[in-house]
C-alpha cells in the first residue's frame, strides 16, 4: 500500500511540473506524445477488428458443428427453459431426487 502513495505522490509532482511549463512548451511536449496516443488507439481498434474476425470465423463453423453433432436447440422448442421445464417430475436415470424444506 505505501507503494501506491509513493507512485500518486511522483504522478502528482510530474502533473504539477507539467501545469507548470509554459504553454508553447506544453504544446511541444504534446506533439512529441502524440505519436505514441495515436499508436496506442490504433492497438485498439485493432484488437477489436482481431476479435471480430475471430467470431465471424469460428461462429459459423460452431453452428454448423452443432447441427452435425445433434447438440443443438430443436426448432420448437426455446432457447431459453422456463420455469416448468426447470421443475419437471421426470428424473433422468440414476438421479435421485432431492426434496428441500426451508425452516425459518
Amino acid at each position: 500500500m505505501p507503494d501506491f502513495f509513493q507512485y500518486y505522490g511522483r504522478f502528482q509532482n510530474v502533473r504539477g511540473g507539467f501545469g507548470s511549463l509554459p504553454p508553447w512548451a506544453r504544446s511541444i511536449v504534446t506533439i512529441f506524445a502524440l505519436p505514441g496516443l495515436i499508436l496506442a488507439g490504433l492497438s485498439l481498434v485493432l484488437l477489436s477488428v482481431s476479435i471480430l474476425a475471430l467470431f465471424l470465423l469460428t461462429v459459423p463453423v460452431y453452428g454448423l458443428l452443432r447441427r452435425i453433432a445433434g447438440t443443438g436447440v430443436p426448432a420448437g422448442s426455446p432457447a431459453i427453459p422456463t420455469v416448468s421445464s426447470m421443475f419437471e417430475t421426470d428424473p433422468s436415470p440414476g438421479r435421485k431426487p432431492v426434496q428441500v424444506r426451508v425452516v425459518e
